[in-house]
């Protein structure tokens, strides 16, 4: 059975060997990774001379990973100022580049209200603007609805009719939602996630939210998460 990896893992193999080689740039963010990883085994960044993505398909003799699964894993040449080369197997560029891009394209836009509620109303956003038809927080590329959650507290229950939280795109509902039984009292979460590219938005657009109450039923205290994944 092949064994895995985590990222950050580090084989430090002391070696005189040579093997095929590409060089690092010094400014990589694998050369900072694999340069700390060093310092923690107590190697100073001082002694290293050259950091070099080695090729698996032509390694050296002393250097055996065959029972390691190489799939998202580099292998780099470290070189040492008086010393022979150290072998540091981690995370692959295009993992770490991959790993970075996915964060990064996502978005957690907070809405909610302190106090009680007894009417339909916009949430706020972080700031403690009111959201409405026309305000919201405006789309700074082209993208798409992943995600919707949302914790309140229902302090009455008069009705058999759901609260629910609705999104609003410039005005219009998009058709995603959170729903909450307004028969029960007391502290109720909802979340619901949704297919990227199902309910999309274009930069410029400005995204509220607003919540539906029943009429006799009070609801306190509500935060919403809205996630929201662009191009």
């Amino acid at each position: 059975m092949k064994k895995t990896y985590s990222i950050f893992l580090a084989l430090f193999v002391v070696l005189a060997a040579t093997a095929f080689v590409q060089s690092l740039s010094s400014n990589s963010p694998i050369n900072s990774l694999v340069t700390n990883a060093l310092q923690k085994r107590g190697i100073n960044s001082s002694d290293i001379t050259s950091i070099n993505k080695v090729n698996f398909t032509n390694l050296p003799n002393e250097v055996n990973i065959n029972n390691i699964d190489k799939t998202n894993l580099a292998l780099y040449k470290v070189n040492l100022s008086g010393k022979g080369p150290v072998y540091v197997i981690t995370a692959s560029d295009q993992l770490f580049k991959n790993t970075i891009k996915r964060y990064s394209q996502k978005m957690l836009l907070t809405y909610g209200v302190a106090g009680e509620i007894a009417s339909s109303s916009y949430l706020k956003t972080a700031a403690g603007v009111p959201t409405s038809l026309t305000q919201g927080y405006v789309m700074p590329r082209d993208g798409s609805i992943t995600a919707l959650t949302t914790n309140l507290n229902i302090i009455s229950k008069q009705s058999t009719k759901p609260i629910e939280i609705i999104i609003y795109k410039n005005g219009k509902e998009v058709g995603f939602r959170n729903t909450f039984n307004s028969n029960q009292t007391g502290v109720q979460n909802d979340y619901d996630t949704i297919s990227q590219k199902t309910i999309n938005f274009n930069k410029g657009d400005v995204l509220s939210i607003k919540v539906l109450v029943p009429t006799n039923i009070k609801v306190q205290d509500i935060t919403t998460l809205l996630e929201v994944q662009t191009n």
